[in-house]
């Protein structure tokens, strides 16, 4: 098996992550959340989707006492333990398999501070594989917003999401809404694309994705060049209302 090396500065230090095939390779906008997270001293943190680790790692160098990643994926929760002994954490970072929260229903211990997820959100009209998110993008983000409350600290708990704009992300800020009192769009950024790359997923998706966009279910850029952009919105949620 052959590993790609990847070296990623943080305010709170470099992370040196060793990325075997098969295990995604963190996106520019996966280290941007890691650098933007507000993870304090003694907290304990939830990652879904865990990947590389890289996320549970950041929130360790950050100064949780407990991060827990979960990934449905055995070579990324092998991965991760294998970081987070690179990176000095190992005491701090715990993997569980499963799927979101299914994960961590049996656990005993009080809820988490910080809940963080980088969900599969590209829209669909039909299951194309790790990267789909239903229909309009949102299947897997409501579903980590829905049980949310009943996995994070009352009060004090926070929820950290990278939405991206392919994605109905009006319908995602109003579910947020409905269950947070505090929502808050921390930062945002452009990710370039080509219809080549989102046809190579399902023939035909790049021209749903423009009927999304004409239906306002979808945000994004097409340049004179044939270039596209849409916009990652880092999104944090606290102070749940249930």
């Amino acid at each position: 098996m052959s590993f790609l090396k990847q070296s990623i500065a943080l305010p709170s230090g470099r992370i040196e992550l060793d990325l075997p095939d098969g295990v995604h390779v963190p996106s520019p906008s996966t280290v941007e959340l890691a650098g933007l997270l507000d993870v304090q001293p003694g907290e304990r943190v939830l990652e879904l989707g865990c990947g590389s680790g890289l996320l549970s790692i950041a929130a360790a160098r950050l100064g949780a006492r407990e991060s827990v990643a979960v990934d449905i994926d055995p070579l990324a929760l092998e991965t991760t333990l294998f970081n987070a002994r690179a990176n000095g954490v190992e005491d701090v970072v715990t993997v569980l398999e499963g799927s979101w929260y299914e994960a961590v229903s049996d656990l005993e211990q009080a809820p988490f501070d910080v809940i963080i997820a980088v969900a599969p959100q590209t829209p669909a009209f039909s299951d194309i594989g790790p990267r789909y998110g239903g229909r309009y993008g949102t299947d897997h983000l409501f579903s980590i917003i829905d049980g949310a409350g009943d996995h994070l600290e009352p009060g004090g708990g926070r929820l950290w999401l990278l939405v991206i704009s392919l994605a109905d992300v009006g319908a995602v800020m109003n579910r947020l809404r409905n269950l947070f009192c505090d929502v808050r769009l921390l930062k945002t950024s452009k990710r370039f694309f080509s219809r080549e790359e989102y046809e190579g997923l399902a023939r035909g998706l790049f021209n749903y994705l423009l009927n999304l966009r004409r239906e306002g279910k979808a945000s994004f850029e097409v340049c004179d060049d044939g270039t596209c952009h849409f916009r990652n919105y880092f999104i944090r949620a606290a102070n749940n209302r249930l």
